[in-house]
């Protein structure tokens, strides 16, 4: 083979190299944008789906609250469960300091 021979070689293999790089490159830039668009959905149906439980939890409030009337049994209906335990919380100021509990010896 003659060094004319392979230059031609070597040309078509540099054009069909840099060929299969520019596809590789349109498809990785074509899979990030779909990618992108798909969070992008993703991120505006979850806003949608926090403003219909927003929408329905004040329309169980004012149905409740028309009808006047809550016994256990439609509260078991609605969703409402017992608690296991009962818990009382109380507010108060916030302390400026941390205070730490002092065992008595």
């Amino acid at each position: 083979m003659t060094i004319a021979l392979w230059n031609v070689r070597l040309q078509r293999l540099t054009v069909l190299l840099c060929g299969v790089c520019a596809l590789a490159v349109f498809c990785y830039a074509a899979f990030l944008l779909m990618a992108v668009a798909h969070a992008a959905r993703i991120t505006g149906a979850e806003q949608h789906i926090a403003t219909l439980k927003t929408d329905v939890s004040k329309l169980q409030s004012e149905y409740l609250a028309a009808t006047k009337a809550l016994t256990p049994e439609r509260a078991a209906a609605l969703g409402f469960v017992v608690p296991e335990v009962v818990v009382a919380v109380y507010a108060s100021t916030p302390a400026l300091s941390l205070n730490f509990p002092h065992e008595s010896r």
